[in-house]
């Protein structure tokens, strides 16, 4: 521990995340195996891997490092732990749920199920909230979808806002006063979706001349679809499909249509029976 305290942490490291720090950690040491430790002939790797035969397996599930504890949801959608609140989907007001906090991150649990995961604030007095927990409820009271704090505040893409005025105003002017309601129907398609699918294709939709809820669905469903594998024709098995086909005779058809301008000539009607005369002689014989 003292050698590894001194070879990477002397001077403190920097990094954007804990993360990285880790990999950047893992990488040194994996260097620093090829190295052989004073009055030793083997290196670290050579002696670690006699060892590894004789090492007790690790165990099945993971140590449980943090703090556990059961907390109830208030009428906000909020859990408070450590001064702290983090949102649940909002169907769990009042229920009690289990928090478990480790170091970088607050996950709720709903017995055994998973209901929300929020990276750990170690800041006082914050709100910490995903935007999701709260999509069924703007569903119903749209008009509180531009004042929602977990709307403004919630991770979702800043240039969204932009899409929900846009979508207001195009609304308004086909007397459809619905734009803020139409914007949480495309929340709503996050709960399906990543946020990065969901505005891949909000942009595309964007990009037309109007655009909505079922547009931005469509294109989701459309990237969804597998690409189908329809090898093209073989012309070898079709040798005439290139070539000219004659035109059909259209001519059967003017017998559907109905007035005096639209009655076949005498002529065509004479040429017509004589045809069916020909062909009933033929069915006699």
């Amino acid at each position: 521990m003292g050698y590894a305290r001194r070879t990477y942490f002397v001077p403190i490291p920097e990094a954007d995340s804990f993360e990285a720090l880790n990999a950047r950690l893992l990488h040194q040491s994996q260097i620093d195996q090829h190295r052989v430790m004073a009055r030793r002939t083997r290196s670290i790797a050579d002696d670690l891997a006699e060892e590894r035969p004789l090492l007790t397996p690790l165990p099945m599930y993971p140590v449980v490092v943090g703090e556990l504890r059961e907390v109830v949801v208030r009428s906000t959608g909020r859990a408070r732990f450590e001064s702290n609140d983090y949102s649940v989907p909002v169907r769990y007001v009042g229920a009690r749920l289990t928090l478990k906090a480790d170091p970088f991150a607050v996950r709720l649990f709903a017995g055994v199920e998973e209901v929300a995961v929020h990276p750990r604030s170690y800041a006082r007095g914050q709100v910490v909230e995903d935007f999701r927990h709260y999509v069924p409820l703007l569903l119903e009271k749209p008009f509180a979808v531009p004042f929602a704090s977990a709307v403004r505040n919630g991770a979702l893409p800043p240039h969204w806002e932009a899409y929900r005025q846009r979508l207001v105003t195009e609304r308004e002017a086909l007397g459809l006063h619905d734009g803020n309601r139409e914007f949480a129907r495309i929340l709503h398609l996050c709960l399906s979706h990543s946020v990065a699918e969901v505005g891949a294709a909000l942009d595309l939709a964007a990009a037309s001349s109007r655009y909505s809820a079922d547009a931005v669905r469509q294109l989701l469903r459309w990237a969804d679809e597998p690409t189908p594998n329809t090898p093209p024709l073989d012309p070898a098995r079709y040798p005439d499909y290139h070539l000219p086909q004659p035109r059909p005779d259209l001519a059967a058809y003017n017998r559907l249509l109905v007035g005096p301008s639209a009655r076949p000539s005498d002529a065509e009607s004479a040429a017509e029976s004589a045809a069916e005369s020909a062909a009933e002689g033929g069915e006699r014989r």
